[in-house]
């Protein structure tokens, strides 16, 4: 529920009287509606991408796959044994 405060101020500066808990009902109702059409649209939206077919990967995907694969065909064993742990010297 959305609630807000009224307060009062005296002359001096200090809060004479703090009534709290006043509910708009209205307002709550007009919030409360809003948010279900919302989870409406995107459960509809949802729906829609489930169905939806995926595809083949995009070109940029499968050409750096590929990219990929041949670098590590052209490094060979060179790139394996560069990948082994040096030991330190001091």
């Amino acid at each position: 529920m959305y609630q807000y405060t009224i307060t009062t101020k005296r002359s001096d500066g200090q809060r004479a009287r703090e009534e709290e808990d006043v509910v708009n009902y209205y307002l709550a109702e007009q919030i409360a509606k809003d948010r279900l059409n919302e989870a409406r649209a995107m459960a509809a939206q949802a729906r829609l991408m489930g169905n939806a077919d995926p595809g083949p990967d995009p070109l940029r995907v499968a050409l750096g796959l590929a990219l990929i694969r041949l670098g590590r065909s052209v490094a060979g064993r060179a790139s394996k044994a560069a990948a082994r742990p040096r030991r330190a010297t001091a």
